[in-house]
């Protein structure tokens, strides 16, 4: 039996998981890094159980409930029949922030806004050593009193994960996963 073209198949066989070793290697070091957004609806003990922050407390409603009933907000929700009405920035002062918490540390509030029929809050605690926040919520509340509450947890600048939660009712979990075949899609 001749060996010449045993030991050839050896060799293209050993190369093959090589050569697929060394693209996949080119492809994770690749300078530019896509993600893709992936989401599903949760129950609450999987939404808690990715981001413990993630219920809506007590206080959080209470605080909604006092944004929605206050003067300097509803002031500058639109009139009845007004279309594409402007947002309004407003101080962060009108918001206590004594009573935000976001995993048991204190939250800074980042911003407070009236968009359309919907008062926006965020909300954050800074990492000690990067710009970007470490851990951050958004409390949505609707001139209805529906309330969503969108959480964030970051990692170098970019959101690991993201649990939507509206009244504490109905969750859906977001995660940027690496999509290493970017290129590969009709985008």
């Amino acid at each position: 039996m001749d060996k010449k073209p045993l030991s050839r198949w050896l060799i293209a066989a050993a190369a093959l998981p090589l050569c697929a070793a060394v693209i996949f290697l080119l492809l994770w070091l690749n300078p530019q890094k896509v993600y893709a957004y992936r989401a599903q609806t949760a129950s609450a003990g999987e939404a808690v159980k990715t981001c413990p922050f993630a219920l809506i407390t007590q206080e959080e409603f209470e605080l909604a409930k006092a944004l929605r009933a206050s003067e300097n907000v509803a002031a500058f929700f639109p009139n009845p029949g007004e279309v594409d009405p402007p947002a309004h920035e407003l101080p962060v002062g009108l918001v206590d922030a004594g009573v935000l918490r976001i995993d048991g540390q204190d939250a800074q509030v980042t911003s407070l806004s009236v968009q359309g029929l919907q008062i926006i809050l965020d909300y954050t605690t800074p990492a000690p050593d990067v710009q970007s926040p470490r851990s951050r919520c958004i409390l949505s509340i609707d001139q209805d009193g529906t309330v969503v509450k969108t959480s964030a947890q970051y990692e170098n600048g970019v959101a690991l994960y993201t649990v939507d939660n509206t009244d504490n009712a109905a969750f859906i979990v977001g995660r940027n996963v690496r999509d290493l075949l970017y290129f590969l899609h009709d985008n």
